[in-house]
């Protein structure tokens, strides 16, 4: 169902979620301050809407699972000319990279519509170094408790239109033994959040 979905929105997701959730992007890339020659891995670069914002001095490794999605970032590399870029059809459950082969992940608006969170996030740990750090952006809803239950009602419709459905990424990210070291509520009405993390053990 996910990849029926995104097939569909590639075609229009740059115009639906490019100036929305733009802001968001910029400042998780100024706080993942990239430093030449690290390795950078993007969970869920969907078409790729971030590349503009990476350095070319950095090995930077997007993976989706929507064959439609990493063909348009593919057109956006070459457009870019970012020869540094690497796109890969994986699931993030499931990667073949070596263990602590990255430097710092990001995981973009697709925590929250992969199947297996939590598996996921083990995956993610187990492919970085011990001293990796993890930048998660995601929709985290209204800090008002009346908008917060209508937003957990509707969430079964956010997960059939791919949207992901509403969790708490702090608890679930506490759950899979990441420390937390900074967060913020950032985009439009603040309705979604960066999160900063290291890992905390196995």
């Amino acid at each position: 169902m996910p990849k029926k979905i995104y097939s569909l929105y590639s075609h229009f997701y740059d115009s639906l979620f490019g100036t929305l959730l733009h802001s968001g992007r910029c400042i998780a890339s100024r706080l993942m301050d990239i430093q030449p020659g690290e390795r950078i891995l993007e969970v869920g670069i969907g078409t790729g809407i971030s590349l503009p914002l990476y350095p070319r001095n950095a090995e930077i490794i997007g993976i989706d699972i929507s064959k439609d999605m990493i063909k348009r970032a593919g057109e956006k590399k070459q457009r870019l000319g970012y020869s540094n870029v690497k796109l890969c059809i994986t699931d993030a459950s499931e990667m073949a990279f070596r263990n602590g082969y990255f430097d710092k992940v990001i995981a973009s608006h697709s925590i929250a519509v992969i199947p297996k969170p939590f598996e996921t996030l083990k995956e993610i740990k187990r492919v970085c170094k011990e001293d990796a750090e993890f930048f998660f952006l995601n929709y985290a809803g209204s800090n008002d408790n009346l908008v917060a239950r209508f937003e957990k009602a509707l969430s079964p419709i956010r997960c059939r239109l791919g949207l992901g459905k509403v969790i708490d990424l702090e608890e679930l990210l506490y759950s899979a033994n990441f420390k937390i070291d900074f967060k913020d509520r950032v985009n439009i009405f603040k309705l979604c959040q960066i999160i900063k993390c290291r890992n905390n053990g196995v």
